[in-house]
């Protein structure tokens, strides 16, 4: 706690905090090295559905009574200590460093001005939502002690900073007293590198409204979780309150999984939040500082953690995996071959550990050991989601020896053992009658088999399965049996609703050419948490119970406390990705955007643009359906690239025309795929750098 004493009245406070809150927009963290944009990329109308504040000091919206509700209070705010208080709401997921002014007109003894937070409605009182991991007690309140009258200014404490929250309660405890708050502020932690938190380095808009705002609710998710690494939960927890003082990694600001909790390095969640930071913020040295603190912990028998220090969870071969299919993430989008030729070695050493895991007699994957996962209930040996990360991270492997000029013939190595293993998913744990993956081999000997979110999403995604297959269209199919009113029931976290594995499965859905379907459970999970009016408003939670309340894994880990969950989580951002790489239709495929793909999906959409950047320049698309089903597009992209364009067209039994900068195509310059990426008609040609047009009829 820091508290002093004023000596200047309570309107000139509020005019310095002005001139500080003009300052301080064009400052990054305390002390903290610039190094972010200072512009966005694409300015424009869809900057209305920022949520992240134009300065990094911000004030509440609105003040109401505890307990009291009805209309905001209006002036100064009047606290005594026999009543329950008031509480202060910023509007959106905020974090950092609050300053309170108050003034303290009678006291008999020793008081304190108490100071609670929540991120979510449901908690809003004296005692803050839970966020230490220690569920024996809870976070419980700050205190800024007095014992005398006259005008007081609180600072929270440095190493007290509160990550994520949307409400804050004031309340006086202790001796008989009564006071006036003058003055409340907060001073933003997240992104730390940034002097201006509204400098997006991508954007989406489309003729949906819900869906801008969900897209832009996952891109302040992904702000807010980029800390500086003096600024993570400290571990183990402190005896009272919380401590957000723990050193989380390398660098001036890092990827971790949340803003509230854990506020460390989780190589899972990055599966998701890499793609969604790169298409919208643009912020890749966070995942950059990520991934190098992961390699520098990496155990000698070249085991990756299941998490960042200071909590250094470990055995977990789905997370390895996922550090290793993030790096060639990372090096995809940012081109930094240097960064996997330094590491090369603990790389090379990651794929041995995973390889010796492999059942010869099976030809799978035996994770035995090394079961921990991102939540679900059970882990098998022979866990379907297993074998399709060690797919993936086999084909990507093989990518980063090529890209870094491998000439061990490592690269062939690798995609021939990823050709067997898919051979070996399909023969062991395909089930047909049900169109769908087992969960393992041990849960259909038991007889307790189910058919996982996460394995069959993640089949999808990574090609385990073609997409132009029968079986894509079954397994889309088969995951929509799990949707509720709100959401995707996660099979492997039974009466849940896992945003993490959810954000795999619209990716699935649009991969198998069913954009609808995808945009209607964007809509129906990530909408109905966006619109409800307990949760923040402005980010995407961890995840919620299929009744509608907010307990995630209450009964899988979080012993019953419904208000541990976190409601800014990055593994929660896959509509970032979804709605930029498939809807819109924009991605790139080569180091850094050399190569490029343009694939719209329109679903119910009538127009869609978007655009992101690279070292190598920006990308841009934009397209418009008319009412005949026809559609113009739009792209620039930078000289010096190429492209592919796989472009909707009506099936073959219908007449249609296609021109390209003008000049009408015939059948015969186009290659023609049928049904490609899923249960589309497609055509296909090559595309050049800079800015072209197209118009189907």
């Amino acid at each position: 706690m820091a508290i002093r004493s004023l000596t200047l009245c309570s309107t000139f406070t509020v005019w310095v905090l002005v001139l500080l809150g003009d300052v301080l927009a064009q400052k990054c963290w305390r002390d903290t090295k610039c190094t972010g944009p200072k512009t966005a990329a694409f300015p424009g109308e869809w900057e209305s559905n920022l949520f992240s504040p134009s300065s990094r000091v911000v004030t509440p919206k609105a003040v109401y009574n505890l307990n009291a509700g009805g209309s905001p209070l209006v002036g100064s705010v009047s606290l005594v200590s026999a009543q329950p208080g008031v509480y202060y709401d910023f509007g959106l997921e905020v974090g950092g460093v609050v300053t309170i002014d108050f003034s303290v007109s009678s006291v008999h003894g020793e008081g304190a001005l108490g100071i609670a937070f929540t991120e979510a409605k449901d908690w809003i009182g004296p005692v803050s939502d839970s966020s230490s991991g220690v569920f024996e007690r809870k976070d419980g309140a700050l205190y800024a002690n007095f014992s005398s009258v006259g005008n007081y200014t609180y600072v929270m404490p440095d190493e007290q900073l509160r990550g994520g929250f949307r409400y804050m309660t004031l309340f006086l405890v202790g001796a008989t007293s009564s006071g006036s708050v003058s003055n409340v502020s907060l001073e933003l932690s997240f992104q730390p590198t940034w002097s201006n938190l509204q400098a997006y380095q991508g954007y989406f808009h489309s003729s949906d409204d819900l869906l801008n705002k969900i897209w832009y609710s996952g891109a302040y998710t992904i702000q807010t979780n980029a800390l500086h690494p003096s600024t993570g939960r400290a571990w183990p927890a402190p005896d009272s309150q919380w401590a957000n003082d723990g050193d989380i990694g390398t660098g001036s600001t890092i990827n971790t999984d949340g803003a509230k909790r854990d506020r460390t390095v989780w190589p899972g969640d990055m599966g998701v939040a890499i793609p969604a930071a790169f298409y919208s913020t643009g912020d890749i040295e966070s995942v950059r500082n990520s991934l190098t603190t992961l390699y520098s912990i990496q155990a000698d028998n070249g085991l990756l953690p299941f998490s960042g220090p200071p909590l250094l969870a470990v055995d977990s071969d789905t997370y390895h995996m996922w550090t290793m299919i993030g790096t060639y993430n990372y090096v995809l989008y940012s081109g930094d071959v240097d960064f996997i030729r330094k590491i090369w070695p603990k790389y090379l050493a990651a794929m041995a550990f995973v390889a010796d895991q492999l059942d010869s007699s099976l030809g799978l994957l035996n994770i035995t050991g090394y079961t921990n996962d991102w939540g679900r209930f059970s882990v098998d040996s022979t866990q379907a989601s297993a074998q399709m990360l060690y797919y993936r991270t086999l084909v990507t492997g093989s990518e980063l020896a090529t890209w870094i000029g491998d000439t061990t013939g490592i690269n062939s190595t690798w995609l021939e053992a990823a050709a067997k293993l898919r051979r070996a998913i399909h023969s062991q744990l395909w089930d047909e009658k049900a169109g769908a993956f087992d969960d393992s081999i041990e849960k259909r000997e038991n007889n307790t088999s189910l058919y996982p979110q996460d394995g069959n999403a993640l089949a999808i995604l990574f090609g385990v399965v073609n997409a132009t297959s029968d079986q894509t269209q079954d397994i889309s199919s088969s995951l929509t049996k799990n949707w509720t009113p709100i959401g995707a029931e996660s099979p492997e976290l039974s009466g849940e609703v896992s945003t993490f594995i959810s954000s795999f499965e619209i990716q699935a859905h649009l991969l198998a050419g069913q954009a609808q379907r995808a945009l209607d459970l964007i809509r129906t999970s990530w909408g109905w948490y966006l619109n409800n009016e307990n949760g923040t408003q402005s980010t995407m939670i961890e995840g919620y119970l299929v009744d509608g309340t907010f307990g995630y894994r209450h009964d899988a880990g979080y012993e019953e406390d419904y208000s541990y969950t976190s409601h800014s989580h990055g593994w929660a951002t896959g509509p970032v990705t979804a709605l930029t790489e498939y809807v819109l239709g924009l991605s790139i495929s080569g180091l850094a955007g050399s190569t490029w793909r343009i694939a719209p999906q329109f679903g119910d959409l009538t127009h869609a643009e978007g655009g992101f950047t690279t070292s190598l320049g920006k990308y841009y698309l934009s397209w418009n359906v008319s009412s005949d089903g026809g559609y113009a597009l739009e792209y620039s992209v930078p000289q010096g690239t190429s492209g592919v364009l796989m472009l909707p067209v009506p099936s073959r039994s219908e007449k249609y025309k296609v021109e390209v900068d003008g000049k009408e195509m015939t059948v015969n310059q186009w290659k023609t795929t049928s049904n490609t990426e899923g249960n589309r008609q497609l055509y296909i040609t090559q595309g050049s750098g800079g800015e072209h047009h197209v118009q189907v009829s």
